[in-house]
């Protein structure tokens, strides 16, 4: 008789060390999108961004092969994210409460995975100077 082999164990899983947790997040649409979603957890590592929670309970993730454009910057206790993802541009705020070391703790870490850029704050509607 061949030796068995043994089963992995499924139990709870945990978030990899290099999975920077966030917690109190808020999803914010574009305008005329939709109406904002918080209490989100979003999950970054170096294989892209995870989005859990919402009503109805969801999970996805966007992987930074297939990103675009990511901005980030922490001002006022906010950090924000912002990407583009083929058409579609997301942003998230989360407290700085809502992640160990702060809102600056997300901005470097995406800065060192995936060279975030700064986000660029202009006037709605203003014309950009050539």
């Amino acid at each position: 008789m061949p030796p068995t082999r043994r089963r992995r164990h499924c139990g709870p899983t945990m978030a990899e060390p290099s999975t920077l947790v966030l917690t109190g997040a808020t999803l914010v649409p574009a305008p005329g999108v939709g109406t904002p979603v918080s209490g989100l957890e979003l999950r970054i590592n170096r294989d892209g961004i995870t989005q859990l929670g919402g009503d109805p309970v969801t999970a996805w993730q966007i992987p930074w092969a297939a990103c675009r454009d990511v901005r980030t910057s922490c001002r006022d206790g906010v950090a924000v994210i912002a990407l583009s993802f083929g058409a579609l541009r997301y942003r998230w705020e989360v407290p700085d409460e809502g992640v160990a070391g702060g809102g600056q703790a997300v901005v470097t870490v995406l800065r060192e995975l995936i060279g975030a850029k700064p986000m660029v704050r202009t006037l709605r509607g203003a014309r950009r100077r050539r």
